[in-house]
């Protein structure tokens, strides 16, 4: 798979990325410009891993989870210093025992997202190619 990104006019801090088919607009956070940032996507790809994750291990498993809403709180405080910091807050809709909600909550620990983010070795190749 491949994610394109184009600016949206020369000299400019707007682009749009392209996914799956799907426009993204990417922009500088505020005052500079008006967002989202593509450090919204990197938080947002936890929060949206997390709720996928959590709804289809609970249809599989026939959980009487209903619905979740994920809150990707970030502190971006210490970055420059190597340290990013997210919390993910799940609110798990459904009538829930406290075994279930244990359960759902280590699943959440382990989606794959989570897992890229703090358990995997990933590695960045940048190239340079001129225009065509």
């Amino acid at each position: 798979m491949t994610i394109r990104v184009r600016q949206n006019a020369p000299r400019t801090l707007q682009f749009t990325a392209t996914a799956e088919g799907h426009a993204l607009p990417l922009d500088m956070p505020q005052p500079q410009g008006a967002g989202p940032d593509p450090h919204d996507y990197f938080d947002t790809a936890l929060g949206g891993c997390k709720a996928m994750t959590l709804m289809l291990y609970a249809q599989r498993k026939e959980i009487p989870l209903e619905s979740v809403d994920v809150d990707v709180v970030r502190d971006a405080g210490e970055e420059r210093k190597g340290i990013y910091r997210l919390t993910a807050k799940l609110t798990l809709h459904g009538a829930l025992s406290d075994t279930q909600i244990d359960e759902l909550h280590a699943v959440a620990e382990k989606c794959p997202v989570h897992k890229l983010m703090t358990a995997v070795d990933v590695q960045v190749s940048t190239l340079v190619v001129r225009p065509a």
